[in-house]
């Protein structure tokens, strides 16, 4: 008889650690699930960033070999650059011999995207990202 009391007595105590436990992991839990979401969103923003800041370079790197290009070719050859990689980014590119400074030609290439967070319980939507580069480019005469 005694030993189903101490047995009673030990499970009505494990019972209630149980539960305690339970109940930490209650309000513990959507916080820390919250703070993961807010990493992966931080990861897809850098990332996003990086394949804007990538089709950028490649379009640079092309406007060097290719000076006399338009302004429309520039912007396709850009869009196709990270067209596998995301969509929704907005490249924009000036017109040949728009930016001429002490009679060196330059290249300007930007990229905008709106980016929105999937972070539930904050309102981040349509936060701005954008990067451009300026090159210089020899001129064809």
């Amino acid at each position: 008889m005694r030993q189903t009391r101490t047995l009673r007595t030990f499970l009505r105590g494990a019972c209630g650690e149980r539960a305690a436990v339970a109940v930490e992991f209650a309000l513990v839990a959507p916080i820390f699930l919250i703070f993961i979401l807010g990493i992966v969103d931080l990861g897809r923003l850098f990332y996003v960033r990086n394949i804007m800041q990538y089709g950028v370079e490649q379009t640079a790197r092309y406007v060097m070999v290719n000076p006399e290009v338009s302004q429309a070719d520039l912007e396709t050859y850009a869009q196709e650059q990270v067209s596998n990689m995301f969509d929704g980014i907005t490249f924009t590119a000036d017109e040949p011999g728009a930016d001429v400074v002490g009679g060196v030609s330059y290249r300007t290439v930007s990229a905008s995207y709106l980016f929105d967070y999937m972070m539930p319980l904050v309102d981040l939507t349509n936060v701005p990202l954008s990067t451009s580069l300026r090159t210089p480019v020899n001129s064809t005469d």
